[in-house]
């Protein structure tokens, strides 16, 4: 019983071991982070005090510092042989294109872009809609076999219709000979 305790004392051991080593591995890379955090801001204040000596030294030594930036609008003045000056003005930068015009070229790419995105987009829906309903009707075969029934009938009342009308034109063929017939057969009595 004794040996049983010692394995599972000696096993707890192991896994506290176990279980410690992972927190000492972040520990030392907490640290090493925090050490490089501090080189780094001791390099960023030496570039900084480097600076500020090598501009005061600049300062005492004589030298010049560089011009500011001309103030804008910049002109410019032109002297014409005679005496006569002309003024010529750049204006600055942002006023050089008018914003409507700015706005006029937004509009457009955005126009561009709508045509390049919505144009397929559209042909798609166009598509699915004719697929869906563009499918041909399914007629049930009682409306057919009552079609076909119907067609049959009116192709024989046509041809009935053609048959009485025939009869009629001979039947009137008949009574126009009729009527014809007896004046030509009386003599007539301007010939005697």
């Amino acid at each position: 019983m004794l040996m049983k305790t010692l394995n599972g004392y000696a096993t707890l051991q192991g896994q506290a071991t176990t279980q410690s080593a992972p927190r000492a591995a972040a520990a030392a890379q907490d640290a090493q982070r925090a050490a490089d955090r501090a080189l780094a801001d001791q390099i960023r204040d030496e570039v900084r005090t480097s600076i500020t000596a090598a501009r005061q030294a600049r300062g005492q030594a004589g030298i010049p510092t560089p011009p500011a930036p001309p103030s804008l609008p910049r002109e410019f003045t032109i002297r014409g042989p005679n005496g006569e000056q002309t003024v010529i003005g750049i204006p600055p930068p942002n006023e050089i294109i008018p914003q409507q015009a700015v706005d006029i070229s937004i509009a457009f790419f955005l126009t561009i872009a709508a045509i390049i995105i919505g144009l397929p987009l559209a042909r798609a829906f166009a598509r699915r809609m004719d697929r869906k309903s563009g499918g041909t009707a399914q007629i049930p075969s009682e409306v057919s076999a009552q079609l076909a029934h119907l067609s049959q009938a009116v192709d024989a009342i046509a041809v009935e219709v053609e048959r009485i009308s025939e009869g009629q034109r001979f039947t009137t063929r008949l009574l126009s000979e009729q009527r014809d017939a007896p004046r030509q057969t009386l003599p007539s009595g301007t010939g005697r």
